[in-house]
């Protein structure tokens, strides 16, 4: 069974705030101005002040002060929240689990996975790691999908490594995001793979066997 922690770091949130608000470095699978659209949910003020930042220092410096202005008061809240999820996990883990394993037709390697809550809309995550973003905003139920849609990613990476070699970065992670249908179907996607995700709708098999198919090649 997957064992998660829950937990507020502000260092690890301001390091969001830097690569998805103060320059946007993941792929934007078809989304137009994201960076922009993300940064409109926020004062004027504190937008001035990191779009004018010269760097990535002092782009800290301006996140690190907004966070303490606003969320230095909220630790006993994030500790509510973080034991809610935690709580929520343990009675949908086997179901999510069992879900994970019948897709992939293998077993779900990750014994612990480190939840670390954002103030951003923005959920990122380190596959090396075992780390999942997550914005304590959203309710309890959509924070276990958000677990599960990032499962789902590792473990496309974990059992699809090889793939990265043969289809190249952009390819690869388009892919894993498509795949993520098959687990989180109440999710829109990105504009980059609604084709793909539409014929992955109609397969029937475990992802391996959806793979070794040629004809989802053609919507990458």
């Amino acid at each position: 069974m997957i064992n998660i922690k829950v937990a507020y770091n502000r260092g690890r949130d301001v390091q969001v705030y830097l690569n998805y608000l103060y320059q946007f470095k993941s792929y934007k699978h078809g989304r137009n101005n994201i960076r922009e659209e993300l940064l409109n949910s926020y004062p004027e003020e504190f937008r001035i002040a990191l779009n004018n930042a010269p760097n990535r220092l002092e782009a800290a410096r301006v996140a690190k002060n907004y966070l303490k202005d606003r969320y230095i008061g909220k630790r006993s809240y994030f500790r509510k929240v973080a034991l809610m999820l935690e709580e929520a996990w343990i009675k949908q883990r086997a179901d999510i689990e069992r879900q994970l394993a019948d897709l992939y037709g293998q077993k779900v390697p990750f014994q612990m996975i480190w939840v670390y809550y954002t103030t951003t809309p923005i959920c990122p995550y380190n596959f090396r790691k075992r780390e999942i973003i997550v914005s304590y905003k959203r309710p309890i139920d959509v924070q276990i999908n958000i677990l599960k849609h990032e499962l789902n990613h590792f473990m496309f990476y974990n059992y699809f490594p090889e793939l990265l070699e043969e289809f190249g970065k952009e390819k690869f992670e388009s892919l894993k995001e498509a795949l993520t249908v098959l687990t989180n179907p109440e999710e829109k996607g990105y504009p980059a793979q609604q084709k793909l995700r539409q014929w992955l709708k109609k397969q029937q098999g475990t992802i391996p066997e959806i793979i070794t198919q040629d004809k989802w090649k053609k919507y990458l």
